[in-house]
């Protein structure tokens, strides 16, 4: 029995996100150290793009996942956001070696944190309409479209284009730097 439940999470989508993201994560940054640059480059294209995939778009495929299999919304979010907060909190361990930890804190606000949150709202409500989606194609009597989930999409994609027309995100880098000053002084 114990043996079923084990490999029962093998099947979690959280769990191959999270393999996948660590293996690439590994590859991508073990290839700096093959003296072959053709083959170095080919492995740190290749598996750095599986990297940012997984971190970026593997929450669409964990929520759907998570709906169809009938998981609740808190359960459903917070394993989507899994994979992002990890990778969040690696950079923010990584600046430790070198800043204050209060500082370190603060690149969890970091620009590209806001654009994944962007993406998440999307993803989130994405992730909605497909489970739906799929849920009726096996028959369950569901309503695919409803007002949350676009809800979701539009503020996602309206603060992410709002963020790109609004300076391509330099402005909410320089936002995000003025923060960093107020708050721990100009720095060296």
């Amino acid at each position: 029995m114990k043996k079923r439940e084990a490999l029962k999470v093998l099947h979690e989508p959280l769990f191959i996100v999270a393999i996948i993201a660590l293996l690439s994560y590994f590859v991508y940054y073990s290839s700096r150290q093959i003296p072959n640059s053709a083959l170095h480059q080919v492995l740190a294209a290749g598996f750095g793009t599986i990297y940012f995939l997984s971190i970026f778009f593997g929450p669409l495929f964990i929520y759907t996942t998570k709906y169809v299999q009938g998981d609740p919304l808190g359960k459903r979010i917070l394993a989507s956001c899994a994979i992002p907060f990890i990778w969040v909190t690696k950079d923010v361990y990584v600046l430790m070696e070198s800043h204050p930890f209060l500082e370190c804190l603060y690149w969890y606000f970091n620009p590209l944190t806001i654009w994944m949150l962007c993406l998440l709202a999307i993803e989130l409500g994405l992730g909605t309409l497909l489970g739906r989606i799929l849920l009726k194609r096996r028959g369950q009597a569901i309503r695919v479209i409803s007002l949350i989930p676009i809800v979701a999409i539009l503020i996602g994609t309206a603060t992410f284009a709002g963020i790109y027309a609004w300076g391509q995100g330099e402005n909410l880098f320089s936002l995000y730097l003025h923060g960093y000053r107020l708050l721990f002084g100009s720095g060296i």
